[in-house]
């Protein structure tokens, strides 16, 4: 498993600002960060004659909000280990760019950014960022560390899973993070299985196949885990039944049921079945703002989704 060390953090200026900057300073806790960056997008259109009147205007508007996000990261940023962070302001009206650049030049495992209430003008931004990001992606919805604030630790995790290499290196952070809090932590491996429409063909009934295809799962699943260092940590096999052909309702479901504290997900990178129909992980992007969402990917291994489409 690839260690993540240097992570980049979105802000926007917003309330969800000083929850991300939290939850930064929770994550660098139980992980090995080294470098955390935080990067903000002023995007100030000025008309060239205000410009001229104004020739210091952008120049102290940059600065002033500096300052402000400087007094937000030094109030909220205090992890219990020493970590080197910095601050960068651009005014760029490019959207997604300048922190697409930054992944790529500074090398960075993991960006965080906000989910927001559709109807408060979320989701766009963060789908964007994970479908383009070649490294890890976590995000945090509003109230995410106001849990965290409450509890000071994870006591649930959530990690579906489907067998692959994805879904192992998405549990192993899952354990590698439960591993550095002191209370117990559970982990809930979630497979979703799928009962497929030709089933009748074979003479049972879809329960009957369903229960083949869940025993499958269970004996597939022990051979999964035999090969993963569990470090002691407690892991409970969920076994699910699509019944709507949507496995994020499934998911979203079980993690509302459980109260988790967080969703872990392996991405499949570039494979052909990720590009065309959307990965499960894609989707959660999507429609999850309940739950703090970590993307893991393989870095090296994945590219964005525009990135996959160039080369079509």
């Amino acid at each position: 498993m690839q260690p993540i060390r240097k992570i980049l953090i979105a802000l926007d200026h917003s309330s969800l600002d000083h929850e991300l900057v939290d939850y930064a300073k929770f994550f660098v806790d139980i992980s090995e960060v080294t470098d955390v960056h935080f990067i903000h997008e002023v995007n100030i259109k000025l008309s060239s004659k205000l410009k001229k009147d104004f020739p210091d205007l952008e120049k102290n508007a940059i600065e002033q909000r500096r300052e402000e996000i400087e007094e937000l990261i030094q109030k909220h940023f205090n992890p219990k280990r020493v970590v080197t962070h910095k601050l960068t302001i651009t005014n760029d009206d490019s959207g997604i760019k300048p922190f697409i650049n930054a992944i790529k030049e500074e090398g960075i495992d993991m960006v965080m950014v906000g989910t927001k209430q559709p109807k408060d003008g979320g989701g766009t931004f963060t789908h964007r960022i994970a479908r383009r990001a070649q490294c890890h992606v976590l995000t945090v919805p509003i109230g995410g560390s106001e849990h965290l604030k409450r509890t000071n630790k994870y006591k649930k995790l959530l990690v579906p899973i489907d067998f692959s290499e994805h879904s192992k290196q998405a549990l192993e952070r899952a354990i590698l993070m439960a591993s550095r809090i002191q209370d117990p932590v559970e982990i809930i491996c979630q497979n979703v299985f799928t009962v497929p429409s030709g089933y009748h063909y074979s003479g049972k009934t879809r329960e009957e196949f369903a229960e083949l295809m869940k025993k499958h799962a269970m004996d597939t699943y022990k051979q999964f885990i035999s090969k993963i260092d569990t470090k002691g940590i407690e892991i409970k096999p969920v076994f699910s039944d699509d019944l709507d052909e949507d496995k994020t309702t499934d998911i979203r479901g079980l993690a509302k049921k459980e109260k988790v504290d967080g969703i872990i997900i392996g991405s499949r990178g570039k494979t052909t079945a990720a590009l065309i129909l959307g990965s499960v992980a894609e989707k959660l992007v999507r429609v999850e703002n309940k739950f703090p969402l970590l993307i893991v990917r393989k870095k090296g291994d994945s590219e964005g989704f525009l990135d996959r489409i160039r080369k079509l």
